[in-house]
């Protein structure tokens, strides 16, 4: 009678599994690096569209932001607005349309103020970094 040795694994054995399970190990590896990045992009996308909300909600509570010291251009298109920046949340810079309803102006300049009315302007936020706007929203805010 022959005695077979079967008491452990033999080496081609040993070296096949390990290739294996480094070959499974790599290919998971390499996925946690790339769902870092992807965090961090959504993070600070999220904190910037947190930021345009917050400042809309500012302009709603308080919209005498838009002040003329702020504004730095008036559109030349048929879509008449008023741009107004200052820095935001984060150092992010947020600029602001404001378009004018009824030939009125948000700021009012140069319009006399006994017969303005109450209006509800449509105003675009962009949160800028590096001049890339990172996040936008719009709103409605009444001035007088």
């Amino acid at each position: 009678m022959k005695w077979k040795n079967e008491r452990g694994f033999t080496l081609v054995e040993i070296l096949a599994s390990l290739t294996i399970l480094g070959i499974v190990f790599i290919s998971f590896m390499t996925i946690f690096p790339q769902m870092v990045s992807v965090n961090d992009r959504t993070e600070t996308k999220l904190q910037t569209m947190n930021s345009a909300k917050v400042e809309l909600i500012n302009l709603k509570k308080n919209p005498s932001k838009l002040i003329i010291n702020e504004k730095i251009k008036n559109s030349i298109s048929t879509n008449d607005y008023e741009t107004y920046t200052w820095l935001g949340k984060h150092n992010n810079v947020v600029e602001i349309d404001c378009y004018n309803v009824n030939g009125q102006t948000c700021s009012g300049i140069g319009e006399d103020t006994a017969s303005r009315q109450k209006e509800l302007y449509k105003i675009h936020i962009r949160v800028k970094v590096s001049e890339n706007t990172i996040s936008e929203t719009f709103g409605y805010v009444e001035l007088d």
